[in-house]
């Protein structure tokens, strides 16, 4: 690799657990947004389809390290790991992914500053006030005369065309 040449890109190391075949409309539409949005936020995965004839050693690893829910025989799909570490199966996909914690469910470094949310920007300038205080506070009586003034000319303008 020369000075010119563009670094490799990373091995995908994030593995989607899918099922090219399953006949359940939600797990279909797991699947699909998982890697939609990966890959929209430029993070390389690779997709492991189950269901594929010859998968049946990635099924069994998929099954001994993923969590199922109560009432389920085995995990299924989509299931998310990092390597051989377990992230985590859709709904906690999509809680990170609303938190704007995907990365770190991911286990992956951050590309982008985590916003701040709403909330804590509203504390932050909040905290912001006490030191800038003084300065609106002296600017207001300097505009309240201001305001007085001219409400007491403004009778004074109506009286003569009252009169007139």
């Amino acid at each position: 690799m020369g000075e010119g040449e563009p670094a490799p890109a990373p091995a995908a190391d994030i593995k989607i657990f899918i099922s090219g075949n399953s006949g359940s409309k939600e797990i279909t539409n797991s699947q699909h947004r998982i890697t939609m949005i990966l890959k929209s936020l430029g993070i390389p995965l690779k997709q492991v389809d189950i269901s594929a004839p010859g998968t049946e050693e990635q099924r069994d690893v998929m099954r001994a390290g993923a969590k199922k829910k109560e009432g389920q025989r085995y995990p299924l799909p989509p299931q998310i790991f990092n390597g051989d570490k377990y992230c985590g199966d859709y709904d906690d996909f999509d809680v990170a992914n609303e938190d704007d914690e995907l990365e770190e469910f991911l286990g992956i470094p951050r590309k982008t500053p985590k916003a701040v949310p709403a909330e804590e920007k509203k504390e932050e300038d909040a905290e912001k006030l006490p030191a800038t205080e003084g300065a609106p506070t002296d600017a207001a009586p300097a505009e309240a005369p201001a305001t007085e003034a001219s409400t007491a000319e403004a009778p004074a303008a109506e009286a003569p065309a009252a009169e007139a």
